[in-house]
């Protein structure tokens, strides 16, 4: 029993129905009537009206009825020349796809290494620049005079205030006595001392600065720009597909073409040597029609193997062998 009670139609109901459908009876034109019947059209296969779906699908039909003379007319010449068409179809999408493809590994590498370089390239500038600061300090130990002056140890001091290593702060403190000792032999020891203990700081920050620059190649050798391109996303992969089955459509369509210019589809008469008789079959060994004659009479093949029938199939100017 339906717990749903059906709506009570009153006679005001059936009026108000009646006087909608009068007013929403569809198309009227042919031209309208061709669109409301071509609107749930998808691929036009099973349509039953005469070039109707060519017209929906915005197609010529006079360039359909030439397609049909010319396989009419010499089936295997109009057969060749469309196999060669698709295959020269076939390989422009392959070239087409490959286009694609290198332009799509193009980008990712162009966005990898544009990330890439703003995390690295700063730390390769600041390396530099500071091995500037020690070229200058060590120009300036080996000066002659009174050498630091105050201002080159305070600069030096000012742009590696934030080294935390115990070795960079023991050196601020020896620069920093160079200011209160005068010139004598005093000083001129703690220059050298200063320059040894310089020489193994710019030593240590050179071993730095090579492994910036070793990991700087490495995100630019081929085996990292090979993984940058490597198929992962949504459309490399869907791109890699479509090569896949152009390929094999190629193949198939070459095979076909073979068949074709070999004599796939002219049949011709030939001696069957295990039977007494003649024979009809097609040159490939996979689609032989067998027959026999006993007088005027021909056994026929399940296939109905006649010359009349078989010329309506291949064309008018089918060709058969004597």
């Amino acid at each position: 029993m339906s717990l749903i009670h059906p709506q009570e139609m009153t006679e005001a109901n059936l009026a108000a129905h009646r006087a909608n459908g009068q007013k929403t009876q569809g198309p009227v034109t042919p031209e309208g009537k061709a669109n409301s019947a071509a609107a749930n059209l998808r691929h036009g296969f099973y349509c039953k009206v005469q070039n109707g779906a060519l017209a929906a699908l915005k197609e010529d039909p006079q360039e359909y009825a030439g397609l049909m003379d010319s396989l009419e007319n010499n089936l295997v010449e109009g057969l060749e020349c469309q196999l060669v068409e698709l295959i020269a179809d076939t390989v422009w999408r392959m070239k087409r796809a490959k286009r694609m493809q290198d332009g799509l590994a193009l980008n990712h590498i162009q966005a990898a290494m544009e990330s890439q370089d703003a995390r690295v390239l700063p730390h390769r500038l600041l390396a530099h620049e500071n091995l500037d600061y020690y070229d200058d300090l060590t120009f300036a130990l080996d000066r002659r005079g009174n050498s630091p002056t105050p201002a080159e140890i305070h600069t030096f001091v000012e742009h590696f205030k934030d080294d935390p290593s115990e070795e960079m702060k023991e050196f601020f403190l020896l620069l920093k006595s160079l200011n209160k000792l005068e010139k004598g032999p005093e000083r001129n020891a703690a220059r050298r001392k200063a320059r040894v203990q310089l020489q193994a700081l710019i030593e240590s920050y050179q071993r730095v600065c090579l492994r910036v620059e070793e990991h700087f190649d490495e995100l630019r050798s081929p085996e990292s720009l090979a993984a940058l391109i490597a198929p992962r996303d949504e459309n490399a992969l869907l791109l890699q597909r479509m090569e896949d089955s152009s390929l094999r459509k190629l193949w198939r369509l070459t095979n076909m073409l073979f068949r074709v210019r070999n004599g796939g589809l002219t049949l011709r008469d030939v001696k069957n040597e295990d039977r007494p008789g003649y024979v009809h079959e097609n040159k490939d060994d996979d689609d032989k029609m067998s027959g026999e004659k006993h007088g005027s009479y021909t056994k026929m093949h399940p296939l109905r193997d006649n010359r009349q029938q078989s010329k309506g199939l291949l064309g008018r100017n089918a060709q058969f062998a004597p």
